[in-house]
């Protein structure tokens, strides 16, 4: 009989594979799982409408860890166990630059995640919540923003290399104003996520545990990127992807086959079944 009474899964990389959606045998796996009792909780970089899109696909309704722990927000009725917001300043220097540069950004505000033009996007048509801006620092000034999700090497670089300075002395380190996730995630593209500095997955998922009744030692986490670090260590059993980073598979007790190869069900069926 398996102790795990809650699972924990990222998104991107871990659960979706490499064409953003969820096998038949992983959603298989996750139903049998939700069959036998066992809770099962989405923790994603993504914002909400995304997460909760994926959450009635699978038929989860637990709270939703959003915008790499910024957001915990219950499905059934919207909502909040946890809000916190970024620094605004901030936000419109790091979106003013993402503009300048034409990265791929997705911010958050609020109920709506902006998002830069796309070639065979037809704003009319995206989902609800989802709406294209070409000027995102200009919607960060009239709105202080839940996070940035910022897409590309060049961007992470960049940015970490023009704003995390800043916080490398003790001063700036205790006076930060923002979590600046990086990651550099294998076969996918790496990304920049800006949050509240005290926003994580792992903090989230305490919230959940606590609303849900579950020890942290009951809990089966996997991921597969620097965001999903903390949340790995944290749980009792924190299982990393096959295509991690070594920095993850190192804080992972066990290595699971990639998302491409239904990492998620064996995961699923050996330990929580």
């Amino acid at each position: 009989m398996s102790g795990i009474k809650l699972i924990a899964l990222d998104l991107d990389g871990t659960l979706l594979n490499s064409a953003l959606k969820v096998s038949e045998r992983n959603a298989e796996a996750v139903k049998r799982a939700l069959d036998a009792g066992v809770k099962v909780v989405l923790a994603t970089s993504r914002w909400y409408l995304l997460a909760k899109r994926n959450a009635e696909h699978l038929g989860i309704d637990t709270p939703l860890i959003c915008n790499n722990g910024a957001v915990v927000k219950r499905p059934q009725d919207g909502d909040e166990l946890l809000h916190l917001r970024l620094d605004q300043e901030l936000a419109c220097d790091v979106t003013a630059l993402a503009d300048e540069r034409r990265w791929e950004t997705f911010t958050t505000i609020e109920d709506v995640t902006y998002m830069r033009m796309r070639p065979g996007v037809i704003p009319e048509r995206l989902p609800a919540g989802l709406r294209v801006s070409e000027r995102q620092a200009e919607e960060v000034a009239r709105g202080q923003p839940t996070a940035v999700l910022v897409f590309g090497e060049e961007a992470v670089n960049e940015i970490s290399q023009r704003f995390l300075p800043a916080f490398d002395s003790p001063a700036g380190w205790q006076a930060r104003r923002a979590n600046f996730s990086l990651n550099r995630p294998v076969n996918l593209p790496h990304y920049v996520v800006l949050t509240h500095p005290d926003a994580d997955k792992a903090s989230a998922l305490e919230i959940v545990c606590r609303e849900l009744d579950v020890p942290p030692a009951d809990v089966m986490a996997m991921g597969d990127s620097e965001s999903d670090l903390e949340m790995l260590r944290r749980a009792g059993l924190g299982i990393a992807v096959n295509n991690s980073p070594d920095e993850v598979k190192r804080a992972a007790l066990h290595i699971a086959p990639t998302n491409d190869a239904d990492g998620v069900a064996w995961a699923i069926e050996r330990f929580a079944l």
